[in-house]
């Protein structure tokens, strides 16, 4: 694979310099990007690739949802594909709430176009609205859908409405996230998310855990969180809950955008300030087709990349046994196995399916493939019967979490030398950022024997879950013998450090918006190393973090 993120004769010197280092400092290769603490945007791309480009033209707010006009039964829609390439055809839809209610769809891609954070790309005209029936998220009822298929045993809900509109997507839509945005003529608004995959071999490959937002999407009043009458509770045993969620059902969360706007906007405002030159897919497509990961030289997962087929995790060792980098931003990543069936119409990969079984729990026979096919079994990665833990990919693993307060403070514990923090002014002992960490954190685990060799800690933040229990959030990286770097955050808000879109809610943290310039630069730093590191420039073996085998409170 060829390196495409420096031109020219620039590339030629990276490499050398690359070389020599891994000969001369090992691990010191990782300092990449070098400069001030400050980001300079547009410093680490070619000029001229097309997520510069794109950020050129023109860019709005009107993408974003005021307050007063967030529709919650007014207007309802989904889309037919989690993501769509060029020349394919992508359907919406859409139900209003009274039959006849005209509405608009205006299509917008998210990226940083100046800081307004959106651009139009298309507007689909005035529609007539057809009442196919609603989620009530307030009283947890289904109204009105006549055509929605309700599975009682499954809590399975797909709506099956009609198409409204369709769209061809045209050449000129640059792989991105996008947000089809619906406003009805009273002003209430909702959203819809997809992505559009382009760019096959950018240096980058982001992938959106699709797979997640469905789990925790509760229209038609089940989730793989939640039992049918909308009951959320720890107590509410995992066969009370929905095994089976559809893809083929509007979002309920963040008035329909799901959580894109909670764990990926920052990040990806950021990516595209600095001109990446980077691409999208959905989970679903990295399900179809896991080799796309070999066309690029590093895998991102954004936001909460929570469950992972077989094929997913599959692809994700082979492609880091192939070199493929890897940053993983969120926390709780690959923390459950699920599986794909196909939709009612018989479309394939719409149906997330997840028994939520335990070796521990003895409810192993839930899952319909215990004792015809384990490896596929819906339980947790780290369970007895897969025997793969998270961290084994990774290098941290979910460790707890906290329904009490959005988040801790993110703290170096590396010293300023290591090679990540180049250039960083962050100061090993200071904490970072209010509520960074956020509500789920991962961390080391040093009794499970799968973390990975020469495993690094850059940080360790320390947390409490709701019992009073104190424990770490982790920060890490390893070089796997492949000489691709597995980069991990293990906070679950650690985007927020990246760009302001999103203000931290927590009532200790109100109003305040946590960019740290220290943590941008890390990040800056993690994206040179993944870019430039490559199986022909391996490097030597990192000496053990110290302390870590007395690393007693971040143990998972």
């Amino acid at each position: 694979m060829r390196l495409r993120f420096f031109a020219g004769g620039l590339l030629f010197f990276v490499i050398i310099a690359g070389i020599l280092a891994a000969i001369l400092f090992g691990p010191a290769l990782l300092s990449g990007v070098s400069g001030q603490s400050r980001i300079a945007p547009i410093t680490t791309a070619p000029v001229g690739n097309k997520i510069v480009q794109e950020n050129a033209l023109p860019g709005t707010k009107n993408w974003q949802i005021s307050r007063y006009h967030e529709a919650t039964t007014q207007i309802q829609a989904y889309t037919s594909a989690t993501s769509v390439a060029a020349g394919e055809k992508l359907s919406f839809y859409v139900s209003t709430q009274k039959e006849g209610t005209n509405y608009w769809i205006d299509i917008y891609r998210l990226g940083w176009y100046s800081g307004y954070g959106g651009r139009l790309v298309a507007s689909l005209g005035e529609q007539v609205g057809r009442a196919q029936g609603y989620y009530d998220t307030i009283n947890h009822r289904l109204v009105n859908c006549t055509s929605c298929l309700v599975d009682p045993t499954t809590g399975l809900v797909e709506a099956r409405w009609q198409v409204s509109a369709t769209v061809t997507v045209p050449s000129t839509w640059t792989s991105g996230v996008y947000l089809a945005k619906f406003s009805d003529a009273n002003g209430m608004q909702t959203y819809t998310p997809f992505d559009v995959r382009a760019n096959g071999n950018s240096t980058y490959i982001v992938v959106t855990p699709d797979t997640t937002y469905q789990a925790y999407n509760d229209w038609g009043g089940s989730s793989l969180y939640e039992a049918a009458n909308g009951v959320v509770s720890e107590t509410v045993t995992a066969a009370a809950k929905a095994v089976k969620v559809s893809f083929d059902r509007p979002y309920t969360q963040e008035d329909g955008s799901s959580q894109v706007l909670i764990y990926e906007a920052d990040a990806i405002h950021w990516f595209e300030r600095q001109g990446y030159d980077i691409s999208y897919m959905s989970d679903v497509e990295l399900q179809e087709n896991p080799a796309l990961l070999l066309n690029h030289r590093a895998f991102i997962s954004i936001g909460h990349d929570e469950y992972w087929t077989k094929e997913m995790r599959d692809g994700l060792d082979a492609a880091r046994n192939s070199g493929v980098g890897m940053a993983f931003l969120g926390a709780d990543a690959g923390y459950w196995q699920m599986r794909f069936e196909p939709d009612s119409a018989g479309v394939a990969d719409r149906t997330v399916v997840c028994y939520k079984v335990e070796t521990a729990q003895k409810d192993l026979a839930r899952d319909p493939l215990y004792g015809k096919d384990n490896s596929r079994v819906t339980t947790l990665w780290r369970d007895p019967l897969l025997a793969r833990p998270e961290n084994a990919l990774i290098g941290v693993m979910f460790n707890d979490l906290t329904h009490k307060q959005n988040g801790f403070a993110w703290q170096v514990s590396a010293p300023s030398n290591s090679p990540l923090l180049k250039d960083s002014t962050l100061v090993s002992g200071q904490r970072y950022g209010c509520g960074i960490v956020g509500y789920e954190w991962d961390s080391v685990n040093t009794k499970n024997g799968a973390s990975p060799a020469n495993l690094q800690i850059i940080a360790t933040s320390s947390t409490t879950n709701d019992n009073g229990q104190v424990s770490s959030s982790n920060t890490t990286y390893y070089i796997a013998p492949s000489g691709a770097m597995v980069f991990a955050t293990g906070s679950i808000y650690w985007a927020e450090a990246l760009d302001s879109y999103r203000i931290n809610i927590d009532p200790l943290c109100v109003n305040q918006k946590p960019v740290v310039p220290g943590m941008q630069q890390l990040m800056a730093n993690v994206m040179a190393a993944l870019a430039v590191l490559h199986p022909s420039q391996q490097l030597a073996a990192a000496p053990p973090t110290p302390g870590l085998s007395n690393a007693q409170n971040i143990q998972a």
